[in-house]
């Protein structure tokens, strides 16, 4: 008897999973639309991962002291259009210890940066992340701090937080490729509004 019902609760959770699974198919996203963006360093967005280009100075206005801190400590690699574009799906390729820290940014109605990710202690060549809202900007921007401590030491990792970390000292970021990427809606939608 407990047999029967363990098999028919395990079979009720699979079928259930599966059914969650199918109502939350894969996303369609469009194509890489910071091919198409306006750039100092196009290296870094004209889709091909064997370029490299690098992160700039931040320019600073001369009678703001916060401008010129940001400049001082960060550098950073900007996309701008012409047109509005909608960003969704954010993927960043740099060579390990490149990007150990970074901001994703995007420039709001009133020309001011929004961080919408901040990320840390990043390890990977390949970094991935699916906004919750999409964005409508003119200009998007990754912020690089100039110099931090990094997780790496001779190679490998630091297992305790309270490891001291050489601080890296290149100030400029070499970026492999930022690719941005906007939601298309999914045949079925298209299919039943027919």
């Amino acid at each position: 008897m407990r047999f029967g019902f363990l098999i028919v609760t395990l079979c009720w959770i699979v079928g259930l999973s599966g059914c969650i699974l199918a109502s939350n198919p894969a996303q369609n996203w469009s194509k890489n639309i910071a091919v198409s963006a306006a750039s100092s360093d196009s290296k870094f967005h004209d889709d091909n991962i064997y370029t490299e280009g690098e992160t700039t100075t931040i320019r600073e206005d001369a009678r703001d002291v916060a401008s010129q801190q940001e400049s001082d400590n960060y550098t950073e690699a900007v996309l701008s259009w012409n047109l509005p574009q909608t960003i969704q799906h954010v993927v960043i390729k740099a060579k390990e210890g490149q990007l150990e820290f970074f901001e994703i940014q995007y420039m709001d109605d009133n020309g001011k940066w929004i961080t919408v990710k901040e990320v840390k202690d990043n390890l990977r060549t390949e970094y991935k992340t699916t906004l919750q809202k999409p964005i409508l900007t003119k200009q998007f921007r990754l912020k690089v701090p100039r110099r931090w401590d990094s997780r790496r030491i001779g190679g490998q990792s630091r297992y305790k937080r309270s490891e001291t970390g050489a601080p890296t000292s290149a100030e400029f970021r070499k970026i492999q490729e930022i690719e941005l990427y906007y939601a298309l809606p999914t045949p079925t939608a298209d299919a039943n509004t027919m």
